[in-house]
């Protein structure tokens, strides 16, 4: 992604990285986190920062991370990497592991250059999905481009293979290299990712500047393919993505997420040559049926857009994950938020604070979600602005399928360096219009993403300011930020606005039966002042009282996982997996399958597949087991969170119970009397 003095400057990895300080344990550096819910503004924690009173230059950017799958381990095993920079002779690629999906992490290796005295950069990690011919499932892959930084008559991408988890590596082969060319610009082999494709083939994934395989193209993206594991590759490049009839086109930065309905979808960015690089690099997505055949070279795929036409602007990163709903949620990260034509954007005030989400498996709008680290400032292109922060932020998903880690650079506050930050993330809820009086909607005032702007009725229309999330966590959010009573205050009359989201009890809403939102540090509920339905009518609390000033249609109610019994981090799970009427409700690792997603309904039902949690025959007695099961408004389907974490069935005045408090996988459950064990302790939506 190599740029001239008129393109957006390459960022190598001797500018780009960035990292937080080290705790050293028995000569390993480890780093620790507690999982916190996302926010609108979150530091996150820091996985490494180079020590700039020893090495005034270091930096560290770039960052990758994997959820291991095939390890043969009931630990949750992911590994990270980046490039760090700027302490010692070369760019080396540090790799990280965590056993406990993300939330602490120790290095356990270093990767460098096979070759002497070069630089390895813009890293990636793989693991092999199932075994092929030269490779066995659960081996990981780990590429980079190799050179010898600043010169550029010669390149790899240097392609390594670990066999124990990252623990080592063994130089496999480059995938691709150059020599002998001139030492200027506009050749270069960048950014290389790899897929497994549906033929068994291990696809290598690069942007190209080289003028040998793209003559009238500033830039392709294309890849190479080996049948053995990657001992040996393809002579030629498929090219994926070109445009040789517009040689300003600039297509690169790409990454793939593997979806539910076997397709593979990529992002990345379409960057323009003579053009002002904080104004150009919209990110788009393209779909493959089977990760080697992406159609038409010249066929962009489609613009990442909202409703109200945002659009990511640099360094996209896709993935995919379980939960959201029943096709999942495709997650896509980029350096900023911007709206506007190519060569005139403005940047947004969310920028650094959100990614897009999107249910429909990438395709029509995108929506705005919080992130568990911020980036501020952004990455910018202008002279003497910092380019690092926020470069290419990956969100991975966790072995519980509805929570993400997420790894970003972060400005050190100096030059062009930076450290590695990491936090987890949590999907956004239900997202859409918060109808109220009048038919108007909740929205936020001028439509920005600005702490302090009112929350006000308004005409429903298309503004990212009228996408609200319903929280698993009882937040209302939208541009990521949580709706909020001023001040924390409780007192009739007091306005409601957009705020960062902070835990506070004045950002907590429950749905009620009869349609209010109720905020319970209150006991108040969101209030149209004097049934006043005029277009930026700001909004308050005030007594409930059941009127239709306070009645509120939400795009669907809290949903997530059932998390329990207590500590055992098991998931109440609908059997097979189906919405038939009569499947045992259990528990289960949770996976974020749809028969673990419950919705809490105001009207007391808890809800997968949009079918009940039912008691079996609407029973009453101990060791009734419970369901899935039609909603047909028997007591036996009615369940009340109590303050202790148990569900309690009010019919029956039993609580949803694991016997004896197994909690091995399989497991179906029942009710009991209430008594607050462990075997009753239930972490629910709200």
């Amino acid at each position: 992604m190599l740029r001239s003095p008129h393109r957006r400057p390459r960022t190598t990895a001797l500018t780009l990285l960035c990292a937080a300080a080290l705790a050293l344990v028995g000569g390993v550096a480890q780093v620790a986190a507690t999982a916190a819910p996302a926010a609108a503004v979150s530091p996150g924690q820091v996985l490494y920062s180079p020590n700039l009173a020893q090495n005034p230059a270091g930096t560290a950017g770039y960052p990758r991370a994997i959820r291991v799958d095939n390890d043969g381990s009931t630990a949750q095993t992911m590994l990270a990497t980046f490039a760090r920079g700027g302490v010692g002779p070369a760019t080396v690629l540090p790799v990280y592991r965590s056993t406990n999906g993300g939330t602490s992490w120790t290095q356990v290796s270093t990767i460098s250059s096979n070759t002497p005295g070069w630089d390895l950069e813009a890293p990636t990690l793989y693991e092999v999905p199932r075994s092929i011919p030269g490779l066995n499932a659960g081996d990981i892959l780990a590429a980079g481009t190799a050179w010898d930084v600043g010169n550029y008559t010669a390149q790899k991408v240097e392609v390594f293979r670990s066999t124990d988890r990252g623990s080592t590596w063994t130089y496999l082969s480059s995938c691709t290299q150059t020599s002998g060319l001139p030492n200027t610009w506009g050749h270069g082999i960048w950014e290389p990712t790899f897929l497994v494709t549906d033929d068994n083939a291990l696809a290598c994934f690069i942007s190209d500047e080289r003028p040998a395989n793209s003559a009238t193209n500033n830039q392709v993206i294309g890849h190479y393919t080996s049948t053995n594991g990657g001992q040996t590759w393809s002579s030629t490049m498929t090219v994926d993505v070109s445009f040789p009839a517009d040689n300003l086109r600039r297509p690169g930065m790409q990454t793939f997420a593997a979806l539910p309905n076997g397709d593979f979808l990529m992002s990345y960015e379409m960057c323009r040559d003579a053009t002002d690089p904080d104004h150009a690099c919209e990110v788009y997505v393209k779909r493959s049926a089977d990760g080697s055949s992406w159609g038409a070279a010249g066929d962009a795929g489609t613009l990442v857009q909202t409703t109200d036409g945002r659009e990511l602007l640099h360094t996209p990163y896709i993935s995919w994950v379980p939960g959201g709903g029943p096709n999942g949620t495709v997650l896509l990260s980029g350096q900023r938020v911007v709206a506007g034509p190519t060569g005139s954007k403005t940047v947004l005030a969310e920028s650094g604070t959100v990614l897009f989400a999107n249910t429909n498996l990438g395709t029509g709008a995108w929506t705005e979600a919080s992130t568990p680290v911020t980036v501020n400032p952004t990455g910018g292109y202008a002279a003497g602005v910092a380019s690092c922060p926020g470069y290419s932020t990956p969100a991975v998903p966790r072995e519980d399928g509805t929570s993400y880690l997420y790894l970003a650079a972060t400005w050190l506050g100096t030059g062009n360096q930076c450290e590695v930050r990491f936090g987890i993330g949590a999907l956004p809820g239900p997202t859409g219009a918060v109808v109220g009086p009048g038919g108007k909607c909740l929205d936020v005032d001028t439509n920005t993403a600005v702490d302090g702007r009112a929350a006000q009725l308004w005409t429903c229309g298309t503004a990212t300011g009228q996408h609200w999330a319903v929280g698993a966590d009882g937040t209302l959010r939208a541009f990521g930020r949580c709706l909020d009573v001023d001040a924390n205050g409780t007192a009739n009359f007091t306005k409601v606005q957009l705020w960062d989201c902070n835990g506070s009890g004045a950002q907590q809403w429950r749905p009620q039966a009869n349609g209010s939102l109720l905020n319970p540090q209150s006991g108040r509920c969101l209030d149209v002042p004097q049934g006043n339905t005029a277009d930026g009518t700001d909004l308050q609390i005030y007594d409930c009282n059941g009127l239709a000033t306070q009645v509120w249609s939400l795009p669907g109610s809290p949903t997530g996982p059932i998390v329990g019994p207590a500590a055992a981090g098991m998931c109440v799970d609908v059997d097979t997996n189906t919405a038939t009427s009569g499947n045992v409700v259990q528990v289960w690792t949770c996976s974020g399958v749809p028969g673990q997603q419950w919705e809490m309904r105001a009207d007391g039902t808890v809800r997968a597949f949009g079918k009940c949690l039912d008691v079996v025959g609407n029973g009453t007695a101990n060791f009734t087991k419970v369901q899935l099961w039609d909603c047909n408004g028997v007591g036996g389907q009615t369940w009340v969170p109590q303050t202790n974490g148990a569900l309690r069935n009010p019919q029956s005045g039993r609580c949803l119970d694991a016997p004896n408090g197994v909690s091995t996988a399989g497991t179906d459950l029942q009710i009991y009397d209430c008594n607050g064990a462990a075997a009753q302790q239930w972490r629910v939506a709200v």
